[in-house]
């Protein structure tokens, strides 16, 4: 079998039908691929659409694709992705959110993109869906001019969002490096997408959009929780200690992961302020990578915000507290859902 799709599933009755529906719209045979349910506790309507839209195949007698249904108590997205990825058949996977749907008939190009290339992982492009449907482009600065490379070479040369649905993921890479999703946080994806791009030994991009990210008002994504700043910490850490382990000290793609946390350290801050939290939860003087790198990396208005995160992060939550109720709101689909 040549793919699996991951396909978590939690109250998401509402969009299933047309992520499932899109993912049948690729041409391929129906050996070449399954679909793999992993049902996270839905309390809403999820597995009855679901099997509406089985009935319905097998009334009109339409050879698919294996489905493979795992039911579990809610443990959220990393745990149901981890399932899913157990519970697979294929060489490729794909990690597809629920409320998302794919773009038609792509998916055969970027199979065979993967298999004649023998890749690792396989990143592609995508675009931005408003409820309404309206289509905004999502560009991807890329200059790795179709070149199969490393992946330390490839996070240098391609700017992909840190999104685990945005790419392929040949399924006995992700186990021979023992990569999973780590579980209980959000944004997880910030996690575990640098680990797998970095130590992927043979990586590409295809400029063909393939994902259709659909931008939810109310999301998860895009409300204050402090539990996001908590899980963000870890996240910081984590990639810290990773980078640590894998990269030269004076290396380029040391700054790569140093400048991701900062970011992410930065975003931890702002979210803090967005819950009405003035004081940072613990001594910020004890993380290793505070006080943040400055370096040529940075553009300048990351290096100016920096600089004044290191002169006082207590300043630093002052000041952006006085602003925050003033904040326009974000454009759509600057910052990916990671999440569900």
């Amino acid at each position: 079998m040549r793919l699996s799709v991951i396909l978590p599933v939690y109250n998401v009755g509402k969009w299933l039908g047309r992520c499932v529906a899109s993912i049948r719209n690729q041409g391929l045979s129906s050996e070449d691929y399954e679909i793999v349910v992993v049902n996270d506790g839905s309390t809403d309507d999820s597995m009855a659409v679901l099997q509406a839209f089985r009935n319905e195949e097998e009334k009109n007698g339409s050879a698919t694709a294996p489905w493979v249904i795992i039911n579990q108590e809610n443990k959220g997205l990393s745990a149901a992705r981890n399932a899913g990825l157990k519970a697979a058949h294929g060489t490729y996977v794909w990690f597809v959110d629920s409320d998302d749907y794919l773009v038609p008939g792509v998916l055969r190009k970027l199979l065979e993109k993967a298999e004649e290339s023998r890749l690792d992982v396989l990143c592609f492009g995508l675009q931005l869906v408003s409820e309404n449907g309206d289509i905004m482009p999502y560009d991807i600065p890329d200059q790795s001019e179709g070149k199969v490379m490393r992946g330390e070479e490839f996070m240098l040369k391609v700017a992909m969002p840190p999104a685990a649905w945005a790419a392929l993921y040949r399924r006995g890479y992700l186990q021979s490096k023992n990569l999973a999703f780590y579980e209980g946080l959000l944004h997880e994806d910030q996690e575990f997408t640098p680990r797998a791009y970095f130590l992927a030994r043979r990586i590409a991009y295809v400029p063909v959009v393939a994902y259709n990210y659909v931008q939810r008002e109310g999301s998860i994504m895009k409300s204050a929780n402090p539990k996001k700043s908590t899980d963000m910490l870890i996240i910081c850490q984590r990639l810290w200690d990773f980078a640590m382990e894998h990269t030269q000290i004076e290396s380029t793609i040391r700054y790569f992961f140093v400048n991701r946390i900062s970011f992410l350290f930065s975003q931890v801050l702002s979210n803090l302020c967005r819950c009405g939290i003035k004081e940072f939860p613990g001594d910020e003087k004890k993380l290793p990578y505070y006080p943040l790198s400055i370096n040529k990396y940075l553009n300048k208005k990351e290096h100016y915000k920096y600089q004044l995160i290191n002169s006082s992060v207590k300043l630093y939550l002052s000041l952006y507290s006085k602003f925050v109720k003033m904040d326009k709101p974000a454009k759509p689909g600057r910052q990916l859902r990671t999440h569900a």
